[in-house]
């Protein structure tokens, strides 16, 4: 017995055929007539089909709210399949599959597609299937997707609010420095004035794109292809997307990044013995923990901010962790702490190797800034380009759009020399 969703895709395909019959300019009335009522029967049934499991399923559902039956384990993961995020890879292969069943493969055959586009976030791990109907092309059994080189996980990018934009200017209003001149008064006296200076910001969009050559074979292995896009192409967008908003120069087309941004909180090196307010930056004393707690007291006593993340390059990470005692014990727990989610000071450490060496950024991410974007991913396909047509290749381009808002730049400082 086929699924209610089966049963109605059923019927949406005969319609299509009988509608396609019906709108022939080459067929003649009774040849028209014989095909349509050849296609009938097979309509009739798989319409008395989608009916019956239409009553079945709204009777699950009354039975299942009065509490007499619960949920089968295959429709839970039914349910939950149809409730998760699909990855770039799925989506595009969604998109390209029907392409492929109407032009009977792609081999020989001139195309581009339209955009697939990722507006939420990329889900990793996950196999999509394609709809019903448009299966690859069949080949010797072999495992499914690409045995990629590993890669670490990206995660600057999530620690900033996410946010949408149309348009390719993004403007706001800061404040850049600011005087509290409130005291206590005397009845009749005069009042202090404070002061305030605010400063406009434009942000622009910048786009970070990639393209690969794939074969004809490859683009009808969709699962290899899926595979492709997810594991390779937008993790290549991904990276650089990272560097660019921990290090872009703001020299176009790069984004203005974090560590070039004026106004932050104070940087300092590490051991550089500089006085401050608080005494001194980091005495040359100091090891690479005792540095990040000064930065950590220096944002909140001269911001008023509660840091809520450190990123530190990994080289850096690697001697915080190997940190012992003059007994040889390891500060941070030795070999069996858990490695999979650091910390330092109470705050959670984002470790990437795109981070400039010797570098640490200490912060408010959460209130500091936010990274906003235009659509999302967007992947496209052609086989028109240059000399693909003739050489059997597809040329797949991904691209993005980004900018990065940094609303309060002294919710951040960098400790260097780490």
């Amino acid at each position: 017995m086929p699924t209610l969703k089966e049963a109605q895709e059923k019927v949406r395909d005969l319609s299509n055929k009988m509608l396609h019959v019906a709108e022939d300019t080459e067929l003649t009335i009774s040849e028209k007539a014989a095909k349509l009522k050849a296609y009938q029967p097979d309509l009739e049934a798989a319409q008395a089909d989608v009916a019956d499991l239409a009553h079945v399923d709204e009777t699950l559902k009354a039975l299942r709210g009065a509490g007499v039956a619960n949920d089968s384990t295959e429709e839970k993961s039914a349910e939950k399949a149809e409730q998760r995020v699909k990855s770039i890879g799925e989506q595009f292969v969604d998109q390209i599959a029907p392409l492929h069943k109407s032009l009977g493969g792609f081999a020989g055959k001139r195309f581009s597609t339209g955009q697939a586009e990722l507006k939420t976030t990329i889900s990793e791990g996950t196999a999509g299937t394609p709809g019903p109907g448009y299966a690859a092309v069949q080949t010797p059994t072999v495992l499914p997707g690409i045995v990629d080189i590993k890669r670490l996980p990206l995660s600057v990018a999530d620690l900033f609010p996410q946010g949408s934009t149309d348009s390719p200017l993004l403007r706001y209003v800061i404040q850049s420095a600011y005087t509290n001149a409130a005291a206590t008064v005397a009845e009749g006296a005069l009042k202090p004035e404070g002061a305030q200076t605010l400063a406009v910001v434009d942000e622009t969009l910048h786009k970070i794109a990639e393209t690969y050559h794939v074969t004809d074979e490859m683009m009808e292995d969709f699962r290899q292809l899926q595979s492709f896009l997810d594991a390779q192409l937008i993790w290549d967008i991904k990276s650089v997307e990272e560097i660019q908003l921990l290090s872009g120069n703001g020299t176009a087309p790069n984004l203005l990044g974090l560590l070039n941004r004026t106004g932050l909180s104070t940087t300092f090196a590490k051991g550089s013995a500089t006085a401050n307010g608080l005494g001194t930056n980091s005495p040359a004393t100091d090891n690479d923990m005792d540095a990040l707690y000064r930065m950590i007291t220096q944002i909140r006593v001269n911001s008023f901010i509660e840091p809520d993340h450190i990123v530190i390059d990994a080289a850096s990470w690697q001697n915080v962790a190997l940190t012992k005692s003059s007994q040889g014990v390891y500060y941070a727990g030795g070999p069996f702490m858990n490695a999979g989610s650091p910390n330092l000071w109470g705050l959670p450490v984002v470790v990437t190797p795109r981070m400039p060496a010797g570098t640490a950024v200490v912060g408010n991410f959460a209130v500091g800034g936010q990274i906003f974007r235009k659509g999302g991913i967007t992947v496209e396909a052609t086989n028109s380009n240059n000399d693909d047509f003739v050489k059997n290749l597809v040329t797949i381009r991904a691209e993005e759009r980004l900018l990065l808002a940094i609303y309060r730049p002294n919710a951040f400082g960098v400790v260097t020399a780490l």
